[in-house]
């Protein structure tokens, strides 16, 4: 039995965190938190800057999405726990549901966001990551056409879900 607590090792796993540049802003909101601060004196100017940079930084990595492809699953739902599986932010899907698979780069990603965009689709996408996979939904029962997941990795992320690597480019 597979608890969250205990969960396998990923086969892929990434976290589709920010450039360092997002991390800058955290420590000059702290600068100027601490610039404010400084009116009561410079403890409280340094907790002020230490706190809103250290906050923000922490919101900015927990926000961050995880993909991970392995085997898990919810003891609770009724699953054995060992099927393999592809977890994109919140969303978890068998990797049995998804068919075929594509890399799709900067431009693929801005048309299928755009004009080719389905409503239905489900997207984890990161504005800072210019490459993504589009796996197709093969399961009937499923509304959802399509996964849209950027990576900043999509070779590797098609290798662990077992899909050949296709770069079509969309």
């Amino acid at each position: 039995m597979t608890t969250a607590r205990s969960r396998p090792p990923a086969d892929y796993r990434e976290r589709l965190s920010p450039p360092p540049s997002v991390y800058l802003l955290a420590v000059i909101a702290g600068g100027l938190a601490a610039l404010a601060g400084s009116f009561w004196g410079p403890a409280v100017a340094v907790a002020a800057g230490v706190a809103v940079a250290g906050g923000l930084a922490a919101v900015v990595l927990a926000t961050s999405p995880v993909i991970e492809v392995g085997a898990g699953g919810d003891p609770s739902d009724g699953a054995s726990g060992e099927a393999r599986r592809l977890r994109a932010g919140g969303a978890v899907i068998p990797l049995a549901a998804l068919g075929a698979a594509e890399e799709v780069d900067a431009e693929g990603i801005r048309r299928l966001l755009g004009v080719e965009a389905d409503a239905r689709a489900y997207v984890c996408h990161r504005s800072w990551v210019r490459t993504a996979v589009r796996f197709e939904v093969t399961d009937a029962r499923d509304a959802t056409p399509y996964w849209l997941i950027c990576t900043r990795r999509p070779a590797q992320l098609l290798a662990a879900a077992g899909r050949r690597v296709d770069s079509s480019g969309a």
